[in-house]
């Protein structure tokens, strides 16, 4: 009750402040598709107990639900998850599954701006609590206090911030992804250190045409991001229930461990270990679980089929992209370069 009282607070505080600095800058969030921190050695997946078709769903689930609480939160301009990270981003979050289980949730978030700067790294770790989100129904999760910790961490550092500091920031992502686009044009109005801090030197003028392009570019760019956005949603729509199902039967089955243990003894008397009524016991329980497992790899697998393929205007022609998400998002990336190559002639 009281982290559920605390978790109301942060909400609240989190709006106040929104509201007193409506006119400042909002800065937009890039979030990469989450490391699934995964053991090669299946042994060791085995010992650690670690699925890896849940970890492969979570690894698009957790940042998908990361979004959401963003988006909830109005601080935040637009919010976008992407397979990998944002040349262009403002503030780029990323995140490693260090832990998963259905009773504890652990993520090593790393944020940093456009700058250099970060925001944050460290470790959110959070046993889950059930919670209900009284707004919409979507955000209730076991682990919403976590997520609502990393929205006030980020909040309360882009409250520390200047509205100069924020200008900077946007200023900076902008030129940053001009200069993947043309180094030698770019380049030169920023200056980095060797700690890969980013500082201005000068801005080109709104007029200038080569800005003009760039910036067409980064709109065609957030076409193929709108498409990636529909498949992690329908991803995490489709995904939801079943996952949510998984979880809570871990974390009953995480915490019947020790009861388990005590039962089996007690029923020493009753039957033997290993008689049929023990092992029909053990068999509905690893059946129950292989079938989510089983749903989850399907889900995975639906996932990468839907994505398969996807047709995208630009500039009167027509592109057809295949493969898996990954490999779309960099096939539209070399095709953005291109154009700009072409078109800069």
């Amino acid at each position: 009750m009281i982290r559920l009282v605390f978790l109301i607070v942060c909400l609240v505080a989190v709006m106040t402040q929104t509201q007193a600095q409506s006119d400042r800058p909002t800065l937009d969030i890039s979030i990469k598709a989450f490391e699934m921190n995964l053991p090669e050695d299946v042994r060791i997946q085995q010992q650690d107990d670690i699925y890896p078709a849940v970890r492969q769903a979570e690894s698009r689930y957790l940042p998908s639900f990361l979004k959401l609480i963003l988006q909830d939160s109005g601080f935040w301009g637009a919010i976008r998850l992407l397979p990998d990270v944002d040349s262009g981003a403002e503030l780029q979050v990323s995140a490693s599954i260090l832990e998963s289980d259905g009773s504890t949730l652990s993520l090593a978030i790393r944020a940093i701006d456009a700058t250099g700067r970060v925001w944050a790294d460290k470790i959110y770790s959070n046993s889950a609590l059930e919670s209900v989100s009284l707004n919409n129904p979507v955000l209730t999760d076991p682990f919403l206090y976590l997520y609502t910790a990393i929205n006030n961490d980020l909040g309360l550092f882009y409250s520390s911030l200047t509205s100069a500091q924020l200008n900077e920031i946007k200023a900076i992502a902008t030129l940053r992804y001009a200069a993947t686009l043309a180094p030698e044009v770019f380049s030169p109005y920023l200056k980095s250190n060797e700690s890969g801090i980013y500082s201005l030197i000068r801005f080109p003028a709104d007029n200038d045409p080569l800005l003009q392009r760039v910036q067409e570019i980064r709109e065609h760019e957030y076409v193929f991001i709108d498409v990636v956005d529909e498949q992690y949603e329908d991803f995490f729509v489709g995904i939801k229930p079943v996952y949510d199902l998984w979880r809570r039967y871990r974390r009953e089955q995480l915490n019947s461990e020790e009861d388990k243990i005590n039962r089996e003894l007690r029923q020493t008397d009753n039957f033997r270990r290993g008689s049929f009524m023990s092992l029909r016991e053990s068999y509905n329980n690893y059946r129950w679980s292989r079938m989510q497992d089983q749903f989850l790899e399907e889900i995975n697998e639906g996932f990468i089929n839907e994505v398969l393929p996807t047709d995208i205007t630009l500039e009167d022609s027509l592109y057809h992209l295949s493969g898996t998400l990954d490999e779309q998002y960099e096939e539209w990336q070399e095709i953005l370069k291109a154009f700009w190559l072409l078109e800069s002639q």
